[in-house]
């Protein structure tokens, strides 16, 4: 009993260093924070803190490793779900990634929502690592079925066609980043309905599937009010 009551503090005090680490590492970026910071925004001496973690090396690929198990585990029962097609499964994984970055889960998500800035470049870039694995992982064996039982038409190895779309995704989110940084806010949303669509366009080309399977593939309305709400927050904390 008392051994399960010290391995719950450790849970949770692991989950206090992660989560403040990670609101340092995104509010003043990778580089400026210290581990004597993260220390006290966890309420832990720095030699506690070194017990638990070597570095904040250390510390940022764990977030991200959380992060990348949070989303695997999530997508396991969708891939294992033979009831479903492929195309079906696909678009559950594609709606899963999209909602849980906009969830509380991990605050390590905003840098899909919100944060675009300089502060949380090497945290963006590390996760992207974690992404480009998971469409290899995941995404990967679905596109390869699929192939194989004719909902998709593509040449190339499935592997390869993930990691393309994990890239493509990636233009994507700079793209619409781009928009939601404009000062005029008059035609944000028409450009982020053409950038949607030229992405369907593209990865519809890619797979050699319909426009029409591509846009609810990736759920494209549902992305373009994400993206919407996103834009009216943005605004309205900036005022503009």
């Amino acid at each position: 009993m008392n051994m399960n009551r010290r391995d719950k503090q450790k849970a949770e005090t692991l989950t206090d260093i992660l989560r403040s680490a990670e609101e340092l590492f995104m509010e003043q970026g990778f580089e400026k924070t210290s581990m004597r910071q993260i220390a006290e925004h966890s309420g832990l001496s720095k030699g506690a803190l070194y017990h638990h973690f070597d570095s904040k090396e250390e510390l940022l690929e764990r977030i991200c490793a959380e992060h990348n198990r949070a989303l695997n585990n999530a997508a396991l029962p969708v891939v294992e779900d033979a009831a479903l097609t492929c195309i079906e499964r696909m678009r559950r994984i594609f709606t899963l990634s999209r909602n849980m970055s906009i969830s509380d889960i991990s605050l390590v998500s905003e840098y899909l929502k919100l944060n675009h800035n300089e502060n949380s470049l090497v945290l963006r870039e590390k996760l992207e690592k974690y992404n480009k694995q998971f469409y290899v992982t995941v995404m990967g064996p679905l596109l390869n079925e699929a192939r194989r039982k004719g909902e998709c038409n593509f040449t190339a190895a499935a592997g390869i066609i993930a990691v393309f779309i994990h890239q493509l995704n990636r233009a994507v989110n700079e793209e619409l980043n781009a928009v939601f940084e404009r000062a005029s806010s008059s035609d944000k949303q028409k450009h982020i309905i053409e950038i949607m669509k030229s992405y369907v366009y593209v990865l519809s080309k890619m797979l050699n599937i319909s426009f029409e399977t591509t846009a609810y593939l990736i759920g494209l309305e549902e992305s373009i009010q994400l993206y919407a709400q996103i834009l009216q927050a943005r605004t309205k904390a900036c005022g503009t």
